[in-house]
Order: C-alpha cells, then sequence, then structure tokens
C-alpha cells in the first residue's frame, strides 16, 4: 500500500486533513487527522465505514446525541506514573479524571445503544476498571469545586477547620481596626492591600508611625505604606503554617493517589486512545456534513467505480460560502474502460475534474465520506500516483519537462492494474511532436499494464489513439460556442476542442491576428477542429434535450408511484372499516339475541332455561368460529370441465336479465325491509322525504336515494 506525498500535495489532501482537523476536540486527535492515510485493505476500510455509518445515523436522529467529549492529553500524567517516585500534581490529577468522565459516557451510551449500534458497543467493550478508577480519584477529589475534598483526610479536615477559625479572627481584628483607623484618616482612598496572603492597611504615609504593625512595603511614589496591624501578626504567621501543613498534606494524598493509579496506566491509556478515536470518527462525520458526503458502496468482485455527480469537496465548501453552484460530473471507470482522456478549452474545468477523481478516490481509501450521490460506487486501488502543475524544482535543476519525465519513470517502476494514474496536460512541456510521440508511447505503455488512468491532454494524436483503444474512451469539456465561455460540463465519448481561436477571440485578440495564426495552421487541422466544435455542439443540445426528458420521465413515475400508494392505503382503510362494521354488526346481533332470551325468560323464578339457552348460543357461535379458523383442502388434480362456449345473443340475453329493475318509490313505506346496492346487508326505512330516505343498516343510519336501492 503507497500512500504519495507528492500526489497528496497535488490533490490538495492535505488541505482536506486540516479542515478535517478543524472539526477535533483533543490535539491529539487533530495530529492523527494530519496525518491520516489510506487503509491496509477494503476490508477494514468497510469496518470502518460501517462503524461511520452507525455513528451518522446517530447524528442524524433528532432525540439521540452521540457523546463528544474532549480527549485529554495525559501523556505528562502517564510520564510521571512511569517514574517509581514521581507524584502527580493536581491538575495532572484533573485531566486523568475528565478523561475517565469521557470514557465512561461513551461506555455508558454504547451500552445503551447495544442493539441499534453493536459495533460501536464492540468498539468500547474492550474497556474496563472505569469506575475502579474512577473511585480512586473521587475519594479524594471534590467533583464540583475540582479540588481535594475537606475530609479526603483526618489531618486535612483538622488543617483546614483550624484554617477558617483563625482566618475568621484575623478578619475580624482587621475590620475593627480598619473602622478605627479609617475615622482618624490615617488610610488612602483604597484603604487596604492584599501581599503575601495577608490583609494589610493601605496607610498615608505621614501616619505610619502612628500605626501600630509590621511595614510591608509602599507604593511606587512612597504616598502610601502598607502596613500588618500588630493584632493579625501571630495570627498570620499561624495561618502561613496552616497552609504549608495543608501543602503537605494534599502532597501525601496525591502521592498515595498516584501510587494506586501506577498499576492503572495501561487502562488510561486504552481510555485516551479510545476518545482520541472517537473524537477523529465524529470529526469525520462532522466534516463529511458540510459537503453533502454520503458513504459509498465498494465494489468487491470487479475494479468498477460508478461515480454520479462527483464535486470537489473544496470547491464545494467555497462556492457554497460564496452561494456559488458546484457542478457535479459523472463518471466511470471500469476494466473495460480503464482509461478516460479529457479534453477541452483552458480553464474550461478538465485540471478541476481530473484533481475530484483524485481527491474523491483518496479520501475514499482513507475512509472519509465522499461527495458523490447515494447510488455511486467505488473500487480499491494499490497505488494513487499523479502528475498536475508545474513542479519545476530549482534545488534538483529540473525543467517542468524533467520533472514530468522524471515523474513518469517513477510511475512506470510500479505502475499495474491495481493503478489509478492522474496526469494533467500529459505530453506537454517539450516540442508538441516530438513530446506528442513520447507521450503516445507512454500512453501505449500504460494501457499494455491495464492502469486505470485519467488524462487531460491538448495532443490530438493522444485523442485518436484513445479512440483506437477499446478499454480507452475520449471526454471533452463543454463549451458554450454562442457566449463563447466554457460550460464545466464533463461529456463522455468524444474529444474536444481546444477552442483556440474562439477563446482568443473572447479575450479581446483582433481579428487580423486570428486570421494571421489561421493561415499558419493547415486547412486539415483547422477543419478537424472545426467539425469537434460543430460535434460538441450537437451533443451538447442532445444532451440538454435528453436531461429535460429524463426529469419528465422521472415525475412522471413519482407521480404515478404516489397514486399507488395512495390508492393502496385507501383500498386497506376501506377494508378496515368494512371489518369494523362487520364485526360491530356480529356484536349488535349478539347482544339482541341474549336481549330476546332475558325478555323471554324475566317472568321465571330460576335462570336454569336462560343459562341453557345461552349455552346453545355460545355453543353455535364457538363452532362457526372453528368453522372459519378451518384451512380449506384445495384438490390440486380438479381441472375446469371444458363448456361451451356461449354466442353473443346469449351474452346479450344474460346481461339484459342480470340487469335488475329499478324499484318504484310510491309502494314503499317506513318500516320496509330494503336492500342497498353493493351491500350484503338488509336495511329498514325509516324516513322518507321526496326522493330521499334514510335507511338503518345494523346499527348504521344511513342517508341515501331509491336509485340506490334494489329489490
Amino acid at each position: 500500500m503507497n500512500f504519495d506525498q507528492q500526489s497528496s500535495k497535488d490533490l490538495e489532501f492535505n488541505s482536506v486533513c486540516e479542515l478535517l482537523g478543524t472539526y477535533c476536540k483533543s490535539q491529539k486527535a487533530q495530529e492523527n487527522a494530519g496525518k491520516i492515510s489510506f487503509f491496509e485493505d477494503p476490508v477494514q476500510l468497510q469496518e470502518e465505514y460501517k462503524l461511520l455509518n452507525e455513528i451518522k445515523i446517530i447524528h442524524d436522529d433528532p432525540i439521540l446525541s452521540f457523546p463528544h467529549p474532549n480527549a485529554e492529553d495525559i501523556d505528562k500524567a502517564l510520564n510521571i506514573l512511569r517514574i517509581e517516585n514521581g507524584v502527580l500534581i493536581l491538575s495532572e490529577l484533573i485531566k486523568i479524571y475528565a478523561l475517565c468522565i469521557g470514557t465512561r459516557q461513551l461506555i455508558r451510551f454504547a451500552h445503551a445503544q447495544r442493539e441499534t449500534s453493536p459495533l460501536i458497543y464492540d468498539a468500547c467493550s474492550h474497556i474496563t476498571s472505569i469506575n475502579d478508577i474512577l473511585k480512586i480519584i473521587t475519594e479524594i477529589l471534590d467533583e464540583k469545586k475540582l479540588e481535594i475534598k475537606n475530609n479526603a483526610t483526618a489531618r486535612l479536615a483538622d488543617i483546614r477547620s483550624k484554617q477558617i477559625s483563625n482566618k475568621t479572627a484575623i478578619n475580624k481584628n482587621f475590620e475593627h481596626i480598619l473602622r478605627r483607623y479609617k475615622s482618624d484618616e490615617f488610610l488612602a482612598d483604597s484603604e487596604e492591600t492584599f501581599l503575601e496572603n495577608r490583609r494589610l492597611l493601605s496607610v498615608l504615609s505621614q501616619y505610619k508611625r502612628r500605626v501600630n504593625g509590621k511595614v510591608y512595603g509602599s507604593s511606587a511614589k512612597g504616598n502610601y505604606t502598607y502596613i500588618e496591624p500588630v493584632e493579625n501578626i501571630q495570627l498570620n504567621n499561624a495561618q502561613e503554617q496552616l497552609r504549608i501543613d495543608e501543602s503537605n498534606e494534599i502532597f501525601a494524598i496525591l502521592e498515595s493517589v498516584t501510587f494506586k493509579l501506577r498499576a492503572e496506566k495501561k487502562q488510561l491509556k486504552a481510555f485516551q486512545r479510545l476518545l482520541v478515536r472517537f473524537d477523529l470518527l465524529n470529526a469525520k462525520v462532522l466534516f463529511g456534513a458540510s459537503y453533502n458526503g454520503i458513504l459509498p458502496k465498494i465494489n468487491k468482485g470487479e475494479k468498477k467505480m460508478l461515480w454520479e455527480n462527483a464535486r470537489h469537496p473544496l470547491l464545494y465548501i467555497k462556492n457554497q460560502t460564496e452561494g456559488i453552484e458546484t457542478i457535479g460530473q459523472n463518471i466511470e471507470l471500469s476494466e473495460d474502460n480503464r482509461l478516460l482522456v479529457i479534453s477541452g478549452p483552458n480553464a474550461g474545468g478538465k485540471s478541476i475534474t481530473l484533481k475530484t477523481v483524485g481527491l474523491t478516490q483518496m479520501m475514499f481509501q482513507c475512509g472519509l465520506f465522499v461527495a458523490l450521490d447515494e447510488h455511486s460506487s467505488c473500487c480499491w486501488f494499490d497505488h494513487i500516483l499523479s502528475d498536475i502543475g508545474d513542479n519545476q524544482s530549482i534545488e534538483n535543476q529540473l525543467s517542468t519537462y524533467s520533472y514530468r519525465l522524471n515523474r513518469m519513470r517513477f510511475f512506470l517502476t510500479i505502475a499495474n492494474e491495481n493503478t489509478l494514474l492522474l496526469l494533467d496536460e500529459f505530453g506537454s512541456g517539450s516540442d508538441p511532436e516530438l513530446g506528442g510521440a513520447l507521450a503516445e508511447v507512454f500512453f501505449e505503455e500504460i494501457y499494455e499494464r491495464l492502469s486505470f488512468a485519467v488524462i487531460t491532454t491538448h495532443y490530438t494524436n493522444i485523442k485518436i489513439i484513445t479512440a483506437e483503444k477499446a478499454a480507452a474512451t475520449n471526454a471533452c469539456m463543454l463549451f458554450d460556442t454562442k457566449k463563447l465561455s466554457p460550460l464545466y460540463q464533463l461529456s463522455i465519448g468524444q474529444p474536444g476542442s481546444s477552442f483556440t481561436f474562439e477563446v482568443a477571440e473572447f479575450n479581446g485578440i483582433s481579428n487580423d491576428l486570428i486570421d494571421r495564426a489561421k493561415d499558419k495552421v493547415s486547412e486539415m487541422k483547422v477543419n478537424i477542429d472545426k467539425l469537434s466544435a460543430s460535434l460538441q455542439k450537437e451533443k451538447s443540445k442532445f444532451k440538454r434535450i435528453n436531461d429535460e426528458q429524463y426529469k419528465s420521465n422521472y415525475k412522471a413515475k413519482k407521480a404515478y408511484n404516489d397514486y399507488e400508494k395512495k390508492l393502496l392505503h385507501l383500498n386497506e382503510k376501506a377494508e378496515r372499516l368494512n371489518q369494523f362494521t362487520e364485526q360491530q354488526n356480529k356484536f349488535v346481533n349478539m347482544g339482541k339475541k341474549v336481549f330476546d332470551l332475558i325478555k323471554k325468560y324475566k317472568k321465571h323464578k330460576t335462570n336454569k332455561a336462560l343459562l341453557e339457552d345461552l349455552k346453545k348460543i355460545a355453543s353455535i357461535e364457538k363452532s362457526k368460529l372453528l368453522e372459519s379458523e378451518k384451512v380449506k383442502v384445495v384438490e390440486k388434480e380438479l381441472k375446469l370441465p371444458d363448456l361451451p362456449k356461449p354466442s353473443p345473443e346469449s351474452i346479450k340475453n344474460k346481461i339484459e336479465v342480470t340487469q335488475k329493475p329499478k324499484v318504484d318509490p310510491s309502494l314503499l313505506k317506513v318500516g320496509d325491509i330494503v336492500k342497498l346496492k353493493n351491500h350484503s346487508k338488509q336495511s329498514t326505512i325509516t324516513e322518507i322525504k321526496g326522493r330521499k330516505l334514510t335507511v338503518l343498516m345494523g346499527n348504521f343510519t344511513i342517508k341515501t336515494t331509491f336509485d340506490e336501492l334494489e329489490l
């Protein structure tokens, strides 16, 4: 597996890594983002994508929130733990504590989402002892104030208790003295200051001899003298000693904790690795969202890449901030179509298309989201190599062409069927005829080695040889011949004109100079260029028509699918309504039977006869229920017997017979039993108003007309 640094530079992959690092919270994850490289093989890459997909699903969920704690750098703390007599300072202990809290947060989330996110759970399952380590720390650390607890030891509790009472006495004395000297107007406007952990009076220097106490200094100009009241000297000395005792006790506590944590070095390293890893995974998901990246499908069995609407991610991010649309390209490479040769005018988008291919493939093999549409698929290459731009070297005294020859020599040492080459301005930098001939030889060598390549060129001989090779395809960047401006759209199937004279005219070159230039070019060359331009214009026109037709077909198909879904939903709803109606009618009929029995036996002294009849009804209903659940046996050998074909006259007579006569409204009255069309249940007329009537069907009242009745 080869990650070529020059190709990374050519394709601006380093810029991608820098942007990725901005989404990381920890310094270590940012460093890892800058060093990201290809995965060892497609299997590892696919595992990474599966894990990223689980994280992305959680990020897209409006309810869930994936934990993204900051992975504190505890390298200094780990170094102290390696030293036998080393003792952690409080700030390093707090970093370890924050790391443990973040790890616990992630572990708890992984356990809670174990069923829906098994890969996240598996990635965290090796972590143990988290609660044991936190217990060691929280026994002596106040989790809210992030300082050593007062009750960490009995001695520390006693020291801090004395500090509080002593400080209270100091403040009481000081406030009393402050009021006294303030009334005497001995004090400056600031009244007091704080030096060496002691409250001092800010005394006007002319009155310093009238204030009893110890002088600690004076202001820069000597106007004020800072004095410790004599009443507090002994108390402050005692407080200073208590601070020393406190510091010594805290050191002893930290020494004890360090000794306990020394046995957990491996676990602490594992915590840091886990949080740094998930910090980078989270960054990948968040960074991918900035350019609408997707997780592509991976073609394992075949060497094939099918990209829809491929966009350059850096260009997309830039254009998005400026409100400019980024034009995507459809690109397909396979074993039967390995070399794509792109031609067309300068500044028409050839190089950016080539860079899009290279950068997208690099990002894919590094486990990053790629700026493609949903149905795109990618394949794996062992080498991704590029030759883009002017890379002449002053140090090595190489011209652009010499650099390119050295680069090509390097390519030919390793190029094979698992190599993707990206060659910009192929063959340029030397005499057009000689350079073109050498470029043609290189092209044939790359083709024979079964390598994959995307090549941009202006050379006609490269376009011609491409057309002759079965596994090579010409393509061009479309150009608006009316406006004389590039369309930045890739078109597969034919070479493109360079539009040399058209672009020159558009940029203000006089027609006289252009005509003189045309005279210096052979007539055949000009005619070929005109033919290429004409063909490209026609292809652009047909492409636009095809795109419009495709969009129309897509809209029609979508509308048809929507109609089918709505129809299915309505049919299901109607079926459920019919089932509910039938069920309610059964309940009503059953209730009526029971009510009739109760009415029949209401004068009987005992319920024996009533219970017997109820048992009969229950038995009948049960047998009906069981009968409905029986599976009907179908005789497989049974065939439809041969029947005589009816004549047209008999069919006509049958239709006339089956057509039921209409109901005469004058013959009906309230209380008559009737039947509605398309209903199996009988109904009773409850009201008649002209041509309209109301009927009772079961326990439902329905308004209808005489036209809806059947005899």
